[in-house]
């Protein structure tokens, strides 16, 4: 029986995750994708709609609008439009997609990277052969020293230090040249593939001599540490496959020492439920602790079920990261030998960044037990808090929160029966004119509203006149006026009477001739104006 060949049998896993992919589409177009597509296709220009009308096709530079402005993927795109029987020019969108990927590296580039890569002298410069993927120690010739600003960046034939790329931070380390001990800070790569190690150390003019001999160390612990982050970065990729389902994809990460991030392709808020799901999955294989294989071989001959990312540029070439064969993607990034070396992962944070793309935050290895050890700290000390342990915790806090509730209903019943009582108090000492009755006072009150509810009450129990009210609220005075109809009728204007009183105590106010409120600095002024 004849085989099928690797190329055919990775076709044949494409078309069927294109399947899967564009029946997920199919599942939430009805729900989500549709209506938002046809709410955005009014926006576009009536020009390009009917270009498109009459081609039977859609511009890539319309599919680049609508995802560049709208978050729409061009495989969506490329449903919905087919179902309109219009097909969708994805060689132009994938050139505005360069074009877009080109000018945001050009505008986030380092000055070092420009700089050492201008002019036709590229050309003849030779990519830094790294070591990182088995080394972290290793020998070296200095090649090149390149100056910029106030930076200064040193130059291999050879490296272990891996430079930042693919969303994994650069390393550091130190540099041993001619016996001087320089600490390197940062590693980046310049167009024609050089590693370049910046220094920090003063070097008071003297740059180290060309072919000098060199020993490269590489902070091992940070690398460690990113290694785990950027092994938990492919497993929880896979997990969120796995949970949400295989339309699910990488659009952008970052791996440091510290944490990861991870953005990805889905429609919706991930439940806490799910995010729950997603987080023992990826402890369950750390525990697990399969090995984790890299390899590389031609782009052609990847092996069935590995994941290349829609926009990434591929070479003939490419590494393979395989993680108990149940996650497999293209990465040159540097990772843990086996799953267990991550530790633990622990998701700290799920949120939307942009139309159709969420992100998760994660942490593994030791942040990620650091992370536990102050969530668990923190919840030790609600408990004795609360008289209690920690397993009956939210128990003992709900029925705080009632006794709270119930407490805060009784107050407020004391409040409104203090509130009348002194209500009484305010519309007894009125004083008449002309046959309205007018209240003038400062009061004591803890908040605005029950000002307001006060002057209000006061009013209504002297019933036609006018009632000016002021308090000290913290450090700024609170000013409130009501006006009853026969006082407005005859002349009297709560914004107005406000405007007056906020000004005499450096504030300012003003509303409705009914009721206006306002406010000041000037405290002590409160009792004179209101006098």
């Amino acid at each position: 029986m004849k085989m099928p060949s690797t190329a055919h049998r990775n076709r044949a896993a494409e078309r069927h995750d294109s399947f899967s992919r564009r029946n997920f589409l199919r599942g939430v177009g009805a729900a989500i994708a549709l209506p938002a597509f046809e709410s955005f296709l009014p926006r576009l220009s009536a020009a390009t709609l009917a270009q498109a009308a009459a081609t039977g096709a859609v511009s890539g530079a319309t599919a680049f609008e609508l995802y560049d402005t709208y978050g729409f993927p061009l495989d969506m795109t490329q449903l919905l439009a087919t179902e309109r029987g219009l097909t969708v020019d994805a060689v132009e969108f994938e050139r505005l997609m360069d074009e877009q990927r080109k000018r945001g590296q050009a505008s986030t580039k380092k000055t070092i990277v420009v700089a050492a890569t201008e002019g036709d002298a590229a050309v003849d410069l030779q990519p830094t052969k790294f070591l990182g993927y088995e080394q972290t120690h290793s020998s070296a010739t200095l090649i090149d020293v390149i100056t910029a600003d106030t930076d200064t960046f040193v130059v291999f034939d050879q490296t272990p230090f891996y430079a930042e790329m693919g969303g994994q931070t650069g390393d550091i380390g130190t540099a041993l040249i001619n016996g001087q001990l320089l600490t390197i800070t940062d590693c980046v790569k310049d167009k024609a593939g050089r590693h370049l190690h910046k220094i920090s150390a003063e070097l008071n003019g003297q740059l180290p001599s060309l072919n000098s001999a060199s020993t490269l160390s590489v902070d091992v612990v940070r690398r460690r540490a990113i290694n785990r982050h950027h092994s938990a970065a492919h497993v929880i990729h896979w997990a969120l496959r796995k949970v949400l389902g295989t339309h699910v994809r990488q659009a952008g990460t970052s791996k440091t020492a510290d944490r990861m991030r991870f953005d990805f392709s889905h429609f919706e808020a991930v439940t806490h439920a799910q995010l729950l799901e997603v987080e023992q999955l990826v402890n369950a294989k750390v525990i697990d602790n399969a090995k984790v294989e890299s390899y590389e071989t031609e782009f052609d001959q990847k092996p069935e079920g590995t994941l290349a990312f829609f926009g990434d540029k591929y070479g003939k070439f490419v590494r393979v990261v395989d993680i108990g064969g149940y996650s497999r993607e293209l990465c040159g990034g540097t990772h843990v030998s086996t799953a267990g070396e991550i530790g633990l992962i622990k998701i700290v944070a799920e949120m939307a960044i942009a139309a159709g793309t969420r992100r998760i935050e994660a942490v593994a290895g030791q942040p990620a037990f650091d992370f536990v050890a102050h969530k668990e700290a923190a919840l030790a000390a609600v408990s004795a808090h609360l008289g209690g342990g920690t397993s009956d915790v939210v128990k003992k806090l709900e029925a705080l929160l009632a006794h709270q509730k119930e407490i805060e209903k009784q107050l407020k019943i004391f409040q409104q029966r203090a509130l009348a009582g002194l209500a009484d108090e305010l519309a007894a000492k009125a004083t008449t004119r002309d046959g309205l009755k007018f209240v003038s006072a400062v009061v004591s009150v803890s908040e605005q509203e029950i000002l307001r509810s006060l002057g209000s009450q006061v009013l209504a129990k002297v019933g036609e006149g006018v009632v000016q009210l002021g308090a000290a609220l913290g450090e700024k005075a609170s000013l409130v006026a009501f006006c009853s109809p026969a006082a407005i009728k005859a002349g009297h204007q709560a914004g107005k009477i406000i405007q007056g009183l906020s000004t005499a105590i450096g504030g300012k106010g003003g509303g409705k001739p009914d009721f206006a409120m306002g406010g000041g600095k000037d405290i002590a002024k409160l009792a004179e104006v209101l006098g």
